[in-house]
């Protein structure tokens, strides 16, 4: 996917979110701005989520904070495991087991701070997850279900922090149906993603890095996660807006092995999806 008109305010509106953060100086977060805005006149039409992650360089660098979303996102775990008793009684609840599993996936997306047009604050998350886990969800569900029956093995490149609670939840009960799930996440901090270090914390299973910008982007992965993702006996379960803005780019290599899994919280995502903004969607490729 490439930079549409609109995630050019948006990567600046995050940009600005992000020095309110570090910086407590006015020009401290001018000159970031700034030399944000030098490079995106030099990298016109790129993919989104690669010109994102030339914005959390200059941020960090210029701050000396190597993960300024550090707080928000040990915040958003702790409000997410709060949660969890929701995301087991719509799972215990449900005809389908696997739908519900892809839907909490899809809900727990939201988790997403600083995108022009998506509310979402963490004091007030959980007053709506309830609301978002009965909201519709756009995809081929069949097709979806087909997949994640006929696959034993599954890569699951994870997003947010505090999204990454519910993912793992889902991987619990995938596993309990027998699947043999690898998870792939940030191999140091970028945004409010959970990095591999971060999950060694959380979890047994087997974590393997991605790469350190936004997405899982090709020239940026280590060999054991490039294998797993060209391995035709690996199903990809890709979420969130960052691996669906890069994996698109070569996702034809992918082809009915893939699952888009994500909120479509922007204009530019929701369009080539072709559906509307804020919309829950799988979207088997």
């Amino acid at each position: 996917m490439r930079m549409a008109s609109n995630c050019y305010p948006c990567i600046l509106d995050r940009a600005k979110f992000e020095c309110d953060l570090v910086f407590d100086c006015e020009n401290e977060k001018k000159e970031a701005i700034e030399e944000l805005l030098d490079f995106m006149a030099c990298h016109k039409g790129g993919v989104p989520a690669l010109v994102g992650t030339q914005r959390e360089v200059i941020i960090k660098r210029r701050s000396k904070n190597p993960d300024p979303y550090d707080n928000l996102k040990i915040e958003s775990n702790h409000i997410a495991e709060s949660l969890l008793p929701l995301a087991e009684k719509l799972y215990m609840e449900s005809k389908s087991k696997i739908e519900a599993l892809v839907r909490l996936a899809a809900a727990a997306n939201s988790m997403e701070f600083g995108v022009k047009g998506h509310d979402f604050d963490n004091s007030t998350f959980a007053r709506t997850f309830s609301a978002i886990l009965s909201e519709k969800l756009e995809g081929d569900m069949q097709e979806v279900e087909r997949r994640l029956r006929s696959f034993k093995n599954i890569f699951y490149l994870t997003d947010n922090s505090g999204e990454v609670i519910f993912d793992l939840f889902v991987i619990e009960n995938l596993k309990e149906m027998g699947k043999h799930v690898v998870i792939g996440s940030k191999s140091e901090p970028i945004l409010n993603d959970v990095t591999v270090q971060e999950l060694e914390g959380m979890t047994g299973n087997k974590v393997v890095p991605t790469g350190s910008v936004v997405g899982t982007a090709l020239e940026h992965l280590n060999p054991e996660a490039r294998k797993l993702l060209f391995d035709p006996d690996w199903l990809i379960l890709s979420k969130g807006m960052g691996n669906f803005e890069t994996i698109t780019e070569f996702d034809e290599k992918l082809a009915g092995r893939l699952i888009y899994v994500l909120r479509a919280k922007c204009e530019p995502v929701a369009m080539v999806l072709g559906v509307p903004k804020g919309t829950l969607v799988a979207k088997p490729v």
